[in-house]
């Protein structure tokens, strides 16, 4: 027999596998036996100290049984805690000891599993029932905890969750000195953690949430000399010194491979959203039928308002256009009722719609569009007549979403910490991404930045060099997809949506007011058989181009004015 790693293998017979499964057996049918008991018991609500063993024998099997964890609590609560109202420092003592016993029984259990969800719902638990629970205690204890895995998720999350118990405390005493010292004191774990791993991936978001809160009460200038040359702070005696930006590169020249240095990096810069746009509303002659436009498929919280030229409104309803009935779309129709006035304008609160993604934003305010005609052929007729067929069903009926918005603090607060100009810091580190890809050409998420970053450019700085900026992003994406082929559809999706945005530009054009609007304009034929459209969410810049050259038939089916292919 051959030795791995210095153990000689032995032969598995017929003989050991059979005793083998019959110890298995006997184990599950031990097992079984102890989860029956187990709900006998809370059926007959016995409530004993017997209970409670039963649930400890079973977690020392199985630590992910989140019954048998809630089962334990309602026994702890029931029978073993003692409620008095008025307890005396006795009881008080006695409830203390349970709640310890609880929490040695999830060191015990951690080792089994130091990621189950259910130990540590069951630790937190404990220690917001028990009284004066030890939370410099918990900080030290997930401190040894993540000296075991650092990267530990389940870890991390409970030294947040530590961290603001603590916050909270110091808040009751009106000790805010004492509040920013525990932050500072995250921060400068984060580093050390950092330190010893770049590709700590949890100690760098902890960080991107504590930097800006460290930060919070400097002065404009103070905050961007943090930004360009880091923060320093104070620790028993040792003056550390912290440089965002040399840090993050440090790691992403030690490991370019590794994502956890490169997600901060594009949290450091910064990232400009883009302006989600009412393009227009527009009727064919000899159609009911409205149809909105938008650059984003996008989601309503209520109906927008169809007006006549007397502002009174006209009744109707609306339907979302995609490749399914669904409750989002960059194309929605409208059908008016019979006799409710000729809709004149269409208005909409902005705060009413929800962009397709935490990357897009919709400005402040309302938008008002006029309803613009449009001259087809007959067939051209007919096939808007289709789209009224859409509206029979009441199963189909489109009704406003009840999803509220969310504020995605992530994409709304980059960078908002320091208020240095993001086109040159934009411009400063696209050159230096540039040298590490002179380094590492092959570097899948370095070109991903570069790509990124210049994007970002184009948003930052308008027009400006917006063709060559799109062609090097292009290039980017066309030499990802040769890299990595696990992730080709993704970057051809990118590079289609960057050719897509150049092809159509020339339909829109820019009100007075810097919005995006479509050109009242029939186009006779557009060229997009360079670009899959089915990976095109808004499809709405084509909406009066009459034929599209492309390979992607069945994207066509979402533009009502389309009259051949």
């Amino acid at each position: 027999m051959s030795d791995v790693h210095g153990v000689k293998r032995v032969r598995t017979t017929e003989d050991v596998i059979k005793a083998r499964r019959e110890r298995e057996a006997g184990k599950i049918t031990e097992y079984n036996a102890l989860v029956r008991q187990c709900h006998e018991k809370l059926e007959a609500k016995e409530f004993s100290p017997e209970a409670l063993t039963v649930t400890t024998q079973i977690l020392y099997t199985n630590p992910d049984y989140y019954t048998i964890w809630n089962i334990r609590r309602l026994i702890l609560i029931n029978g073993i805690l003692d409620s008095t109202k008025n307890p005396t420092q006795t009881i008080l003592e006695k409830n203390r000891t349970i709640y310890m016993n609880e929490l040695g029984l999830f060191m015990q259990l951690i080792r089994i599993n130091p990621k189950s969800y259910w130990l540590w719902n069951h630790r937190r638990w404990c220690l917001e029932t028990m009284p004066k629970p030890d939370w410099n205690g918990e900080l030290k204890l997930v401190v040894k905890m993540l000296t075991m895995d650092a990267r530990n998720f389940h870890g991390w999350d409970y030294r947040r969750y530590v961290v603001r118990q603590l916050r909270a405390l110091a808040q009751a005493k009106q000790d805010y000195e004492e509040e920013k010292q525990i932050v500072r004191q995250e921060y400068e774990f984060t580093t050390q953690k950092i330190n010893q791993s770049f590709s700590n991936y949890s100690a760098w978001h902890q960080r991107s949430k504590l930097l800006p809160e460290i930060v919070a009460e400097m002065s404009p200038e103070e905050k961007n000399t943090v930004a360009r040359n880091g923060a320093r702070f104070p620790f028993v005696d040792i003056l550390t010194y912290y440089i965002e930006l040399e840090l993050v590169k440090a790691a992403f020249y030690t490991d370019p491979d590794d994502q956890s240095a490169w997600l901060y990096y594009w949290w450091l810069v910064g990232r400009a959203l883009e302006m989600v746009s009412f393009l227009g509303v527009f009727r064919l002659k000899g159609s009911p039928l409205l149809v909105a436009g938008f650059n984003d498929p996008i989601t309503l919280l209520k109906e927008p308002a169809v007006l006549t030229k007397d502002n009174k409104k006209v009744s109707g309803s609306w339907l979302p256009l995609g490749k399914s009935l669904q409750s989002s779309g960059s194309i929605w129709i409208f059908s008016p009722l019979p006799n409710s006035g000729e809709p004149e304008k269409v208005s909409l609160e902005t705060d009413s719609v929800l962009p397709s993604s935490s990357e897009k934003s919709v400005p402040p305010g309302a938008w008002s569009r006029k309803v613009e005609t449009v001259i087809g052929c007959p067939e051209t007729l007919s096939r808007v007549s289709t789209f009224q067929a859409k509206f029979g069903s009441t199963e189909k009926a489109w009704k406003p979403a009840t999803t509220k918005h969310y504020k995605d603090s992530s994409a709304n607060n980059q960078a908002n910490w320091y208020t240095l100009d993001r086109v040159e810091i934009l411009k400063e580190e696209i050159e230096a991404v540039r040298e590490l890809i002179d380094l590492e050409p092959e570097s899948k998420w370095a070109l991903q930045t570069l790509a990124h970053f210049l994007q970002q450019l184009k948003l930052r700085s308008g027009s400006t060099c917006a063709d060559a900026l799109d062609d090097e992003s292009v290039d980017i994406f066309n030499k990802l997809s040769e890299l990595d082929t696990y992730r080709r559809c993704r970057y051809e999706e990118s590079r289609n949506r960057i050719l897509f945005n150049r092809a159509t530009n020339s339909l829109l054009h820019t009100s007075s007011n810097n919005e995006a609007l479509l050109k009242n304009e029939r186009i006779d034929t557009l060229d997009l058989r360079h670009i899959s459209l089915d990976t095109i969410p808004s499809l709405a810049p084509l909406l009066l181009v009459r034929n599209v050259l492309t390979e992607s038939i069945s994207a066509l089916d979402q533009l009502p004015f389309f009259e051949r292919v």
